[in-house]
């Protein structure tokens, strides 16, 4: 989530505003996908709040608020409540896109089984699933599947009802594969950070001085490395 205007600085915002800025438009407070928090002048001492689809121009929630009568504290609550709200619609929104074109997966799957959705619904009730094979879990699923772009992308156009639904599908679907991706890189980057941090403080170092004749700092080194390197023993730094 982008927060542009931090809960706290409410209203210094729109006393900083309210004569130039927020007469001709809204401020954006924060913004989370599709969706962002809007400030608006009602006038001298009043602005309200506003929980917007930016993109379709629907409003979720509102608050109108008078500087004379409310504080700081009080405000922050409420645009941590429509923070909250915002990330729910969010999560909620890309939770039902990847379930459909999960959806649209499964139907793919039990067509290339020969099996119709139908007798599939029936042996998932019954007691003879075991005999049936079963389509993947949703681990395997996001790992092998979805998380592929050139698959998804297929399915989509396979499974799309109208042009305006499949463009829909693939804008959402190439965005969320790439944030998944970056996340799924940065977790496995900070799990060997942590797991070499641990390491490291569990060894303990030891310096020894040792001195070679030579007639170079890097005619010196050499003969060092060289000593070392014939019969090495775990790990070793050579400094200078």
């Amino acid at each position: 989530m982008f927060t542009y205007i931090k809960p706290e600085f409410m209203i210094h915002t729109f006393t900083q505003q309210r004569d130039n800025v927020l007469n001709e438009r809204s401020l954006c407070v924060a913004r989370l996908g599709d969706y962002a928090i809007q400030m608006a002048k009602v006038d001298d001492s009043t602005f309200s709040l506003s929980l917007e689809n930016a993109s379709e121009g629907a409003t979720y929630a509102g608050k109108v608020i008078n500087i004379n009568n409310t504080n700081e504290e009080s405000i922050a609550l409420i645009v941590d409540d429509l923070f909250r709200r915002m990330q729910a619609i969010n999560e909620k929104e890309i939770f039902d896109m990847r379930e459909n074109i999960w959806k649209w997966y499964a139907l793919s799957w039990l067509e290339e089984q020969d099996i119709s959705l139908e007798d599939y619904l029936d042996s998932r009730m019954g007691h003879s699933y075991e005999e049936m094979p079963h389509w993947k879990s949703f681990e395997e699923y996001m790992a092998e599947d979805y998380l592929s772009i050139a698959s998804t992308m297929n399915i989509i156009n396979k499974y799309a009802q109208t042009p305006e639904e499949s463009e829909k599908y693939r804008t959402f679907a190439a965005k969320d594969i790439v944030e998944m991706r970056q996340r799924h890189s940065l977790d496995i980057i900070q799990e060997e950070f942590a797991a070499k941090a641990d390491g490291y403080e569990k060894k303990t170092t030891y310096g020894f001085g040792i001195e070679v004749v030579a007639d170079s700092r890097n005619e010196a080194r050499k003969k060092l490395e060289a000593l070392l390197k014939d019969t090495p023993v775990g790990e070793f730094i050579i400094r200078g």
